[in-house]
Protein backbone atom coordinates (compact mmCIF):
# COMPACT_ATOMS: atom_id res chain seq x y z
CA UNK A 1 0.00 0.00 0.00
CA UNK A 2 0.69 3.72 -0.65
CA UNK A 3 3.00 4.67 2.69
CA UNK A 4 1.20 7.98 4.18
CA UNK A 5 2.83 11.32 3.70
CA UNK A 6 4.06 11.80 6.82
CA UNK A 7 5.77 8.59 6.44
CA UNK A 8 7.20 9.33 2.92
CA UNK A 9 8.98 12.41 4.48
CA UNK A 10 10.48 10.44 7.04
CA UNK A 11 11.45 7.62 5.17
CA UNK A 12 12.94 10.07 2.60
CA UNK A 13 14.45 11.77 5.45
CA UNK A 14 16.39 8.68 6.59
CA UNK A 15 17.20 7.66 3.03
CA UNK A 16 18.75 11.02 2.35
CA UNK A 17 21.06 10.67 5.71
CA UNK A 18 21.66 6.91 4.41
CA UNK A 19 23.46 8.35 1.08
CA UNK A 20 25.38 11.28 2.86
CA UNK A 21 26.99 8.69 5.24
CA UNK A 22 27.57 5.95 2.37
CA UNK A 23 28.99 9.16 0.27
CA UNK A 24 31.57 9.85 2.75
CA UNK A 25 32.69 6.33 2.97
CA UNK A 26 32.79 6.33 -0.48
CA UNK A 27 35.15 9.39 -1.05
CA UNK A 28 37.74 8.33 1.95
CA UNK A 29 38.95 5.60 -0.56
CA UNK A 30 42.76 6.23 -0.56
CA UNK A 31 44.89 6.02 -3.87
CA UNK A 32 45.77 2.90 -4.53
CA UNK A 33 42.98 1.34 -2.78
CA UNK A 34 42.09 -2.05 -4.16
CA UNK A 35 39.25 -1.82 -7.34
CA UNK A 36 35.67 -2.65 -5.91
CA UNK A 37 34.50 -5.88 -6.00
CA UNK A 38 31.12 -5.13 -5.76
CA UNK A 39 28.47 -3.60 -8.37
CA UNK A 40 25.04 -2.06 -6.96
CA UNK A 41 22.50 -0.68 -9.58
CA UNK A 42 19.44 1.54 -8.50
CA UNK A 43 16.53 0.98 -10.37
CA UNK A 44 12.92 2.34 -10.36
CA UNK A 45 10.65 -0.35 -8.70
CA UNK A 46 10.89 -3.56 -7.09
CA UNK A 47 11.24 -6.41 -9.46
CA UNK A 48 7.97 -8.88 -9.33
CA UNK A 49 9.69 -12.29 -9.57
CA UNK A 50 12.24 -13.96 -10.33
CA UNK A 51 10.73 -17.00 -12.24
CA UNK A 52 11.42 -15.85 -15.84
CA UNK A 53 8.65 -18.09 -17.46
CA UNK A 54 6.17 -15.77 -15.31
CA UNK A 55 7.75 -12.79 -15.61
CA UNK A 56 6.07 -9.22 -17.43
CA UNK A 57 8.32 -7.05 -16.79
CA UNK A 58 11.80 -6.12 -18.32
CA UNK A 59 12.92 -4.84 -14.49
CA UNK A 60 12.94 -8.17 -13.38
CA UNK A 61 14.73 -9.67 -16.30
CA UNK A 62 17.43 -7.69 -16.10
CA UNK A 63 17.84 -9.38 -12.65
CA UNK A 64 17.17 -12.83 -13.88
CA UNK A 65 20.19 -12.18 -16.84
CA UNK A 66 22.67 -12.66 -14.15
CA UNK A 67 21.72 -16.37 -12.97
CA UNK A 68 19.73 -17.29 -16.19
CA UNK A 69 20.58 -18.15 -19.60
CA UNK A 70 18.21 -19.47 -23.06
CA UNK A 71 19.57 -21.52 -25.96
CA UNK A 72 19.08 -18.38 -27.25
CA UNK A 73 19.83 -14.38 -26.70
CA UNK A 74 20.05 -11.02 -27.83
CA UNK A 75 23.13 -9.53 -28.55
CA UNK A 76 23.57 -5.32 -27.34
CA UNK A 77 21.66 -4.43 -30.77
CA UNK A 78 19.14 -7.61 -29.82
CA UNK A 79 20.64 -9.45 -32.88
CA UNK A 80 19.58 -13.04 -31.80
CA UNK A 81 22.75 -15.04 -30.62
CA UNK A 82 23.20 -18.50 -29.46
CA UNK A 83 23.96 -19.08 -26.09
CA UNK A 84 23.13 -23.00 -24.51
CA UNK A 85 22.28 -23.55 -28.02
CA UNK A 86 25.67 -24.33 -30.23
CA UNK A 87 24.16 -22.74 -33.25
CA UNK A 88 21.30 -20.80 -34.34
CA UNK A 89 18.52 -23.50 -35.23
CA UNK A 90 16.83 -24.08 -38.44
CA UNK A 91 13.17 -23.34 -38.76
CA UNK A 92 11.73 -26.27 -41.30
CA UNK A 93 10.54 -24.84 -44.64
CA UNK A 94 6.74 -25.39 -43.02
CA UNK A 95 7.83 -23.35 -39.99
CA UNK A 96 6.61 -26.56 -37.76
CA UNK A 97 9.46 -27.60 -36.65
CA UNK A 98 12.98 -26.79 -35.22
CA UNK A 99 15.84 -28.58 -34.01
CA UNK A 100 18.93 -27.27 -31.49
CA UNK A 101 22.00 -28.78 -30.86
CA UNK A 102 23.01 -28.02 -27.32
CA UNK A 103 26.31 -27.38 -25.39
CA UNK A 104 28.01 -30.00 -23.24
CA UNK A 105 29.85 -29.61 -20.10
CA UNK A 106 27.33 -27.25 -18.50
CA UNK A 107 25.97 -27.34 -15.00
CA UNK A 108 23.10 -25.76 -13.48
CA UNK A 109 24.16 -23.51 -9.99
CA UNK A 110 22.81 -26.76 -8.15
CA UNK A 111 24.86 -28.92 -10.02
CA UNK A 112 21.98 -30.61 -12.05
CA UNK A 113 23.12 -30.98 -15.58
CA UNK A 114 22.10 -28.92 -18.59
CA UNK A 115 21.24 -31.17 -21.52
CA UNK A 116 18.16 -32.33 -23.33
CA UNK A 117 16.15 -33.47 -20.75
CA UNK A 118 16.46 -30.43 -18.77
CA UNK A 119 15.26 -27.81 -21.91
CA UNK A 120 11.97 -30.39 -21.97
CA UNK A 121 11.77 -30.10 -18.14
CA UNK A 122 11.16 -26.02 -18.74
CA UNK A 123 9.10 -26.27 -22.03
CA UNK A 124 6.42 -28.93 -20.55
CA UNK A 125 6.50 -26.46 -17.19
CA UNK A 126 5.70 -23.44 -19.81
CA UNK A 127 2.83 -25.38 -21.71
CA UNK A 128 1.37 -26.75 -19.05
CA UNK A 129 -1.50 -24.84 -17.84
CA UNK A 130 -2.30 -26.05 -14.48
CA UNK A 131 0.74 -23.20 -14.38
CA UNK A 132 -0.84 -20.79 -15.18
CA UNK A 133 2.60 -18.97 -16.06
CA UNK A 134 2.03 -15.17 -17.49
CA UNK A 135 5.11 -16.05 -20.33
CA UNK A 136 3.05 -19.41 -21.69
CA UNK A 137 1.25 -17.76 -24.42
CA UNK A 138 5.05 -16.80 -25.84
CA UNK A 139 5.49 -20.98 -26.68
CA UNK A 140 1.54 -21.34 -27.60
CA UNK A 141 2.88 -22.47 -30.93
CA UNK A 142 5.01 -25.20 -29.43
CA UNK A 143 3.19 -28.67 -29.15
CA UNK A 144 5.82 -31.10 -27.80
CA UNK A 145 9.38 -31.55 -27.65
CA UNK A 146 11.05 -34.44 -28.83
CA UNK A 147 14.59 -35.35 -27.84
CA UNK A 148 16.92 -36.76 -30.38
CA UNK A 149 19.74 -37.40 -28.32
CA UNK A 150 21.08 -35.86 -24.96
CA UNK A 151 22.08 -32.86 -26.01
CA UNK A 152 19.72 -32.58 -29.25
CA UNK A 153 16.35 -31.10 -28.96
CA UNK A 154 13.50 -30.84 -31.35
CA UNK A 155 10.58 -28.39 -30.88
CA UNK A 156 7.43 -29.36 -32.80
CA UNK A 157 4.96 -26.71 -33.48
CA UNK A 158 1.50 -26.95 -33.48
CA UNK A 159 1.29 -24.42 -36.67
CA UNK A 160 3.46 -22.57 -38.91
CA UNK A 161 4.60 -19.95 -36.39
CA UNK A 162 7.09 -18.11 -38.02
CA UNK A 163 8.61 -15.60 -35.06
CA UNK A 164 9.41 -18.87 -33.07
CA UNK A 165 13.34 -18.41 -33.24
CA UNK A 166 12.85 -14.53 -31.46
CA UNK A 167 10.17 -16.26 -29.04
CA UNK A 168 13.33 -18.73 -27.74
CA UNK A 169 15.58 -15.51 -27.25
CA UNK A 170 13.30 -13.98 -25.51
CA UNK A 171 13.83 -13.69 -21.61
CA UNK A 172 11.19 -16.11 -21.12
CA UNK A 173 12.89 -18.74 -22.62
CA UNK A 174 15.83 -18.94 -20.20
CA UNK A 175 16.48 -22.50 -18.44
CA UNK A 176 15.87 -23.29 -14.87
CA UNK A 177 17.52 -26.55 -12.96
CA UNK A 178 14.79 -29.07 -13.27
CA UNK A 179 15.62 -30.31 -9.90
CA UNK A 180 15.26 -26.58 -8.46
CA UNK A 181 10.94 -26.52 -10.79
CA UNK A 182 10.78 -30.34 -8.78
CA UNK A 183 11.67 -28.45 -5.36
CA UNK A 184 10.22 -25.48 -5.05
CA UNK A 185 7.18 -25.59 -7.41
CA UNK A 186 5.26 -22.62 -6.90
CA UNK A 187 7.93 -21.09 -4.75
CA UNK A 188 10.53 -21.08 -7.65
CA UNK A 189 9.94 -17.07 -7.89
CA UNK A 190 12.03 -17.12 -4.68
CA UNK A 191 14.64 -19.34 -5.31
CA UNK A 192 16.33 -19.06 -8.80
CA UNK A 193 18.62 -21.47 -10.00
CA UNK A 194 20.06 -21.46 -13.64
CA UNK A 195 23.21 -21.87 -15.51
CA UNK A 196 24.46 -17.92 -16.00
CA UNK A 197 27.53 -16.47 -14.35
CA UNK A 198 26.10 -15.20 -10.64
CA UNK A 199 23.96 -17.53 -8.55
CA UNK A 200 21.07 -16.51 -6.24
CA UNK A 201 22.00 -14.91 -2.88
CA UNK A 202 19.12 -12.99 -1.41
CA UNK A 203 15.77 -10.97 -2.13
CA UNK A 204 14.50 -8.60 0.51
CA UNK A 205 11.45 -7.25 -1.05
CA UNK A 206 11.35 -3.32 -1.33
CA UNK A 207 15.18 -3.19 -0.33
CA UNK A 208 17.47 -5.06 -2.58
CA UNK A 209 17.79 -8.77 -4.55
CA UNK A 210 21.33 -9.38 -4.09
CA UNK A 211 23.20 -12.25 -6.03
CA UNK A 212 27.31 -13.35 -5.98
CA UNK A 213 30.30 -15.00 -8.73
CA UNK A 214 29.42 -18.79 -9.73
CA UNK A 215 32.17 -20.65 -9.35
CA UNK A 216 31.37 -22.98 -11.22
CA UNK A 217 30.26 -21.05 -14.83
CA UNK A 218 30.79 -23.07 -17.95
CA UNK A 219 31.97 -19.98 -20.31
CA UNK A 220 35.23 -19.07 -18.81
CA UNK A 221 35.86 -15.81 -21.06
CA UNK A 222 33.01 -14.57 -19.99
CA UNK A 223 32.98 -15.39 -15.99
CA UNK A 224 32.12 -12.80 -13.66
CA UNK A 225 34.44 -10.01 -12.63
CA UNK A 226 32.35 -8.71 -9.70
CA UNK A 227 32.29 -11.00 -7.10
CA UNK A 228 28.73 -9.04 -5.91
CA UNK A 229 25.98 -7.62 -7.61
CA UNK A 230 22.97 -5.81 -5.46
CA UNK A 231 19.68 -4.63 -7.19
CA UNK A 232 18.20 -1.93 -5.33
CA UNK A 233 14.79 -0.91 -5.85
CA UNK A 234 14.62 3.36 -5.89
CA UNK A 235 11.33 4.50 -7.51
CA UNK A 236 12.57 8.22 -6.79
CA UNK A 237 14.48 9.72 -9.90
CA UNK A 238 16.43 12.23 -7.69
CA UNK A 239 17.23 9.69 -5.04
CA UNK A 240 18.68 7.42 -7.43
CA UNK A 241 20.44 10.24 -8.84
CA UNK A 242 22.10 11.15 -5.66
CA UNK A 243 23.26 7.38 -5.12
CA UNK A 244 25.04 7.86 -8.45
CA UNK A 245 26.85 10.84 -7.32
CA UNK A 246 27.99 9.67 -3.87
CA UNK A 247 29.41 6.77 -5.24
CA UNK A 248 26.08 4.11 -2.99
CA UNK A 249 25.61 2.87 -6.30
CA UNK A 250 27.48 3.07 -9.45
CA UNK A 251 24.96 2.15 -12.31
CA UNK A 252 21.35 3.34 -12.38
CA UNK A 253 18.25 2.77 -14.41
CA UNK A 254 16.73 4.92 -15.69
CA UNK A 255 18.02 8.21 -15.38
CA UNK A 256 15.88 10.98 -15.49
CA UNK A 257 16.05 13.39 -18.25
CA UNK A 258 15.58 16.60 -16.52
CA UNK A 259 18.51 15.40 -14.68
CA UNK A 260 20.87 14.77 -17.49
CA UNK A 261 22.41 18.22 -17.58
CA UNK A 262 23.13 17.87 -14.10
CA UNK A 263 24.96 15.32 -14.10
CA UNK A 264 26.94 15.93 -17.47
CA UNK A 265 29.61 18.53 -14.71
CA UNK A 266 30.47 15.93 -12.73
CA UNK A 267 33.34 14.01 -14.53
CA UNK A 268 33.13 10.90 -12.18
CA UNK A 269 29.13 10.02 -14.16
CA UNK A 270 29.34 8.98 -17.93
CA UNK A 271 25.44 8.90 -19.10
CA UNK A 272 24.59 6.77 -21.70
CA UNK A 273 21.77 7.17 -23.73
CA UNK A 274 20.10 5.35 -26.86
CA UNK A 275 16.96 4.77 -29.08
CA UNK A 276 14.76 2.58 -27.11
CA UNK A 277 11.73 0.26 -28.49
CA UNK A 278 9.41 1.19 -25.64
CA UNK A 279 6.41 3.06 -26.22
CA UNK A 280 4.12 4.67 -23.28
CA UNK A 281 0.60 4.72 -23.41
CA UNK A 282 -2.73 5.19 -21.58
CA UNK A 283 -4.62 1.82 -21.87
CA UNK A 284 -8.40 2.37 -21.45
CA UNK A 285 -11.00 -0.45 -20.47
CA UNK A 286 -13.01 -0.24 -23.44
CA UNK A 287 -15.77 -2.42 -21.57
CA UNK A 288 -16.72 0.74 -19.44
CA UNK A 289 -18.00 3.54 -21.12
CA UNK A 290 -17.21 6.21 -21.99
CA UNK A 291 -14.26 4.17 -23.67
CA UNK A 292 -16.36 1.71 -24.88
CA UNK A 293 -17.09 4.67 -27.45
CA UNK A 294 -14.30 5.00 -30.33
CA UNK A 295 -15.15 8.68 -30.63
CA UNK A 296 -14.11 9.46 -26.97
CA UNK A 297 -11.19 7.20 -27.25
CA UNK A 298 -9.93 9.44 -30.48
CA UNK A 299 -10.99 12.81 -28.67
CA UNK A 300 -8.57 11.68 -25.60
CA UNK A 301 -5.86 11.27 -27.97
CA UNK A 302 -6.83 14.88 -29.45
CA UNK A 303 -6.45 16.51 -26.60
CA UNK A 304 -3.11 16.02 -25.62
CA UNK A 305 0.08 17.58 -26.74
CA UNK A 306 2.92 15.01 -27.14
CA UNK A 307 5.10 16.95 -29.15
CA UNK A 308 4.98 19.07 -25.50
CA UNK A 309 4.77 15.68 -23.27
CA UNK A 310 8.02 15.37 -24.57
CA UNK A 311 9.14 18.68 -23.82
CA UNK A 312 7.91 18.71 -20.73
CA UNK A 313 8.19 15.33 -19.12
CA UNK A 314 11.64 14.00 -21.52
CA UNK A 315 13.38 17.41 -21.89
CA UNK A 316 13.39 16.68 -25.47
CA UNK A 317 14.93 12.82 -25.13
CA UNK A 318 11.70 11.41 -26.27
CA UNK A 319 9.78 11.14 -29.68
CA UNK A 320 6.02 11.32 -30.10
CA UNK A 321 4.67 7.95 -31.30
CA UNK A 322 4.72 7.52 -34.82
CA UNK A 323 2.48 4.05 -34.56
CA UNK A 324 1.76 1.66 -32.04
CA UNK A 325 5.19 0.19 -31.94
CA UNK A 326 8.30 2.19 -32.09
CA UNK A 327 10.40 2.38 -35.00
CA UNK A 328 13.47 0.40 -34.15
CA UNK A 329 11.23 -2.68 -34.00
CA UNK A 330 11.05 -4.85 -36.50
CA UNK A 331 7.66 -4.52 -38.65
CA UNK A 332 7.33 -0.71 -37.86
CA UNK A 333 5.64 1.17 -40.37
CA UNK A 334 4.73 5.00 -40.30
CA UNK A 335 1.33 6.04 -39.18
CA UNK A 336 -0.85 9.24 -39.12
CA UNK A 337 -1.12 10.15 -35.85
CA UNK A 338 -3.42 12.41 -33.54
CA UNK A 339 -2.13 15.87 -34.17
CA UNK A 340 -3.07 18.25 -30.70
CA UNK A 341 -6.55 19.77 -31.97
CA UNK A 342 -8.67 20.95 -28.70
CA UNK A 343 -11.52 22.16 -30.87
CA UNK A 344 -11.33 18.73 -32.53
CA UNK A 345 -11.76 16.42 -29.10
CA UNK A 346 -14.47 18.42 -27.96
CA UNK A 347 -16.52 18.24 -31.08
CA UNK A 348 -15.80 14.25 -30.29
CA UNK A 349 -16.81 14.58 -26.99
CA UNK A 350 -19.94 16.46 -28.37
CA UNK A 351 -20.62 13.79 -30.74
CA UNK A 352 -20.55 11.21 -28.29
CA UNK A 353 -22.99 12.81 -26.18
CA UNK A 354 -20.61 14.29 -23.60
CA UNK A 355 -20.33 17.80 -24.53
CA UNK A 356 -19.21 18.80 -20.71
CA UNK A 357 -16.70 16.03 -20.62
CA UNK A 358 -16.86 13.25 -17.51
CA UNK A 359 -14.72 12.04 -14.56
CA UNK A 360 -12.26 9.32 -14.70
CA UNK A 361 -9.37 7.75 -12.51
CA UNK A 362 -6.26 7.41 -14.16
CA UNK A 363 -3.90 4.72 -12.57
CA UNK A 364 -0.04 5.06 -12.65
CA UNK A 365 3.15 3.61 -11.12
CA UNK A 366 4.47 5.65 -8.31
CA UNK A 367 7.95 6.80 -10.11
CA UNK A 368 8.93 9.96 -11.40
CA UNK A 369 8.79 9.30 -14.76
CA UNK A 370 5.44 8.13 -14.93
CA UNK A 371 3.73 10.01 -11.81
CA UNK A 372 4.59 13.04 -14.34
CA UNK A 373 3.29 11.63 -17.45
CA UNK A 374 -0.25 11.28 -15.78
CA UNK A 375 -0.01 15.26 -14.25
CA UNK A 376 0.47 16.20 -17.74
CA UNK A 377 -2.21 13.76 -18.75
CA UNK A 378 -4.64 15.65 -16.26
CA UNK A 379 -3.96 19.17 -17.15
CA UNK A 380 -4.51 18.36 -20.66
CA UNK A 381 -7.29 16.74 -20.48
CA UNK A 382 -9.06 19.36 -17.98
CA UNK A 383 -8.89 21.82 -21.68
CA UNK A 384 -11.49 19.20 -22.52
CA UNK A 385 -13.94 18.72 -19.52
CA UNK A 386 -12.17 15.75 -18.62
CA UNK A 387 -12.27 15.72 -14.98
CA UNK A 388 -9.34 13.52 -13.73
CA UNK A 389 -8.36 12.26 -10.29
CA UNK A 390 -4.23 10.21 -10.37
CA UNK A 391 -4.25 7.02 -8.82
CA UNK A 392 -0.30 6.64 -7.88
CA UNK A 393 0.41 3.10 -6.65
CA UNK A 394 3.39 0.40 -6.63
CA UNK A 395 4.76 -0.72 -9.78
CA UNK A 396 3.79 -4.58 -8.37
CA UNK A 397 0.59 -3.27 -6.84
CA UNK A 398 -0.72 -1.81 -10.61
CA UNK A 399 0.44 -5.10 -12.36
CA UNK A 400 -1.62 -6.74 -10.55
CA UNK A 401 -4.76 -4.80 -10.55
CA UNK A 402 -3.90 -4.70 -14.63
CA UNK A 403 -3.64 -8.86 -14.62
CA UNK A 404 -7.30 -9.73 -13.79
CA UNK A 405 -9.93 -11.08 -15.72
CA UNK A 406 -12.73 -8.68 -17.62
CA UNK A 407 -15.52 -8.90 -14.90
CA UNK A 408 -13.22 -8.34 -11.96
CA UNK A 409 -11.06 -5.48 -13.82
CA UNK A 410 -12.27 -2.17 -11.46
CA UNK A 411 -9.39 -0.27 -14.49
CA UNK A 412 -10.76 3.22 -16.53
CA UNK A 413 -7.22 4.58 -17.84
CA UNK A 414 -3.60 3.79 -16.59
CA UNK A 415 -0.37 5.15 -17.77
CA UNK A 416 1.30 2.24 -19.16
CA UNK A 417 4.31 1.31 -21.26
CA UNK A 418 5.33 -1.80 -23.57
CA UNK A 419 9.00 -2.87 -25.06
CA UNK A 420 8.26 -6.14 -27.35
CA UNK A 421 11.41 -7.97 -25.99
CA UNK A 422 11.85 -10.03 -29.21
CA UNK A 423 12.27 -7.02 -31.02
CA UNK A 424 9.59 -7.34 -33.41
CA UNK A 425 6.03 -6.21 -34.06
CA UNK A 426 4.19 -9.83 -33.03
CA UNK A 427 5.41 -9.20 -29.91
CA UNK A 428 4.89 -5.36 -30.10
CA UNK A 429 0.75 -6.05 -31.20
CA UNK A 430 -0.17 -9.99 -30.22
CA UNK A 431 0.25 -9.90 -25.92
CA UNK A 432 -1.70 -6.13 -25.59
CA UNK A 433 -4.15 -6.19 -28.38
CA UNK A 434 -5.58 -9.56 -28.93
CA UNK A 435 -8.74 -11.56 -27.62
CA UNK A 436 -6.56 -14.31 -26.85
CA UNK A 437 -4.40 -12.34 -24.58
CA UNK A 438 -6.89 -11.33 -22.07
CA UNK A 439 -5.01 -11.21 -18.62
CA UNK A 440 -3.72 -13.99 -17.53
CA UNK A 441 -2.70 -15.66 -20.67
CA UNK A 442 -1.32 -11.72 -21.79
CA UNK A 443 -1.72 -8.53 -20.77
CA UNK A 444 -4.82 -7.33 -23.02
CA UNK A 445 -5.48 -5.69 -19.77
CA UNK A 446 -8.16 -2.96 -21.94
CA UNK A 447 -9.72 -6.14 -22.90
CA UNK A 448 -9.64 -4.76 -26.88
CA UNK A 449 -11.27 -6.48 -29.43
CA UNK A 450 -11.23 -6.11 -33.00
CA UNK A 451 -11.48 -9.01 -35.53
CA UNK A 452 -9.97 -7.59 -38.67
CA UNK A 453 -6.63 -6.88 -36.32
CA UNK A 454 -6.92 -10.45 -35.16
CA UNK A 455 -7.26 -11.37 -38.80
CA UNK A 456 -3.60 -9.57 -39.79
CA UNK A 457 -2.08 -10.82 -36.48
CA UNK A 458 -2.69 -14.52 -37.92
CA UNK A 459 -1.30 -13.74 -41.04
CA UNK A 460 2.07 -12.23 -39.66
CA UNK A 461 1.73 -15.32 -37.78
CA UNK A 462 1.26 -18.13 -40.43
CA UNK A 463 2.99 -16.65 -43.01
CA UNK A 464 6.64 -17.77 -43.98
CA UNK A 465 6.80 -15.34 -46.77
CA UNK A 466 8.63 -11.84 -45.05
CA UNK A 467 6.97 -9.39 -47.43
CA UNK A 468 3.15 -10.80 -46.98
CA UNK A 469 4.01 -10.73 -43.21
CA UNK A 470 5.55 -6.74 -42.94
CA UNK A 471 2.18 -6.08 -45.95
CA UNK A 472 0.02 -7.20 -42.78
CA UNK A 473 2.21 -5.68 -39.74
CA UNK A 474 1.42 -2.63 -41.58
CA UNK A 475 -2.37 -3.13 -42.11
CA UNK A 476 -2.65 -3.77 -38.20
CA UNK A 477 -0.89 -0.64 -36.98
CA UNK A 478 -3.52 1.11 -39.23
CA UNK A 479 -6.34 -0.15 -37.42
CA UNK A 480 -5.14 0.10 -34.11
CA UNK A 481 -4.33 3.81 -34.87
CA UNK A 482 -7.78 4.46 -36.29
CA UNK A 483 -9.67 2.38 -33.48
CA UNK A 484 -7.36 4.58 -31.05
CA UNK A 485 -7.67 1.78 -28.06
CA UNK A 486 -5.11 3.87 -26.30
CA UNK A 487 -3.52 7.58 -25.88
CA UNK A 488 -0.41 6.90 -27.68
CA UNK A 489 2.39 9.20 -25.97
CA UNK A 490 5.87 8.93 -26.25
CA UNK A 491 8.85 6.64 -27.06
CA UNK A 492 11.38 7.71 -24.72
CA UNK A 493 15.22 7.33 -24.89
CA UNK A 494 17.33 4.65 -22.55
CA UNK A 495 19.30 6.64 -20.41
CA UNK A 496 21.49 5.39 -18.10
CA UNK A 497 23.79 6.58 -15.29
CA UNK A 498 26.93 4.79 -14.52
CA UNK A 499 30.54 5.53 -12.87
CA UNK A 500 33.56 6.46 -14.97
CA UNK A 501 35.14 3.37 -13.75
CA UNK A 502 32.71 1.03 -14.57
CA UNK A 503 32.44 -0.78 -17.79
CA UNK A 504 30.79 -3.92 -19.09
CA UNK A 505 27.38 -2.91 -18.25
CA UNK A 506 24.31 -1.55 -20.72
CA UNK A 507 20.70 -1.05 -21.39
CA UNK A 508 19.32 -2.94 -24.60
CA UNK A 509 16.77 -1.33 -26.84
CA UNK A 510 14.15 -3.17 -24.39
CA UNK A 511 15.06 -1.75 -21.64
CA UNK A 512 16.53 -5.02 -19.93
CA UNK A 513 19.71 -4.16 -18.14
CA UNK A 514 22.81 -6.24 -19.01
CA UNK A 515 25.57 -5.81 -16.03
CA UNK A 516 26.66 -9.33 -16.49
CA UNK A 517 29.75 -7.91 -17.91
CA UNK A 518 30.58 -5.40 -15.17
CA UNK A 519 34.11 -4.45 -14.33
CA UNK A 520 36.01 -1.91 -12.49
CA UNK A 521 38.95 0.23 -13.90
Amino acid sequence: MKPSKVFSLLLIGMLSLSLVLAGCSKSNQTAGEKKPSELVVAQAANPTTMDPHDTQDTLAYGIQKTMYEGLLGFDKDMKVVPVLAEALPELAKDAKSLTFKLKKGIKFQDGTDFNADAVKANIDRLKDPANKLKRASLFAAVDHVEIIDPYTVKIVLNKPFAPIVQAFAHPAGMMISPKAIKEYGKDLNRHPVGTGPFQFVEWKDGQYVTVKKFDGYWDKANAAKVEKITFKPVPEAASRVAMLKTGEAQFIYPLPSEQVESVKGDSNIVVDKAQSIIERYVVFNVTQKPFNDKRVRQALNYAVDKDALTKVVYKGLASPPESAIAPKVWGFQKQQMYAYDVEKAKKLLAEAGLPNGFEVTLWTPNDTERAKIAEFIQQQWQAVGVKTTIQQMEFVTLTNLLSVKPEESKLQAAVSGWSPSTGEADWGIRPLLTQSMFPTAGFNSGFYVNDQLEKYIMTGLESADEKERLNAYADAQKVIVEDAPWVFLTVPDNLAGKRKNLSGVYVLPDAALDVRGATFQ
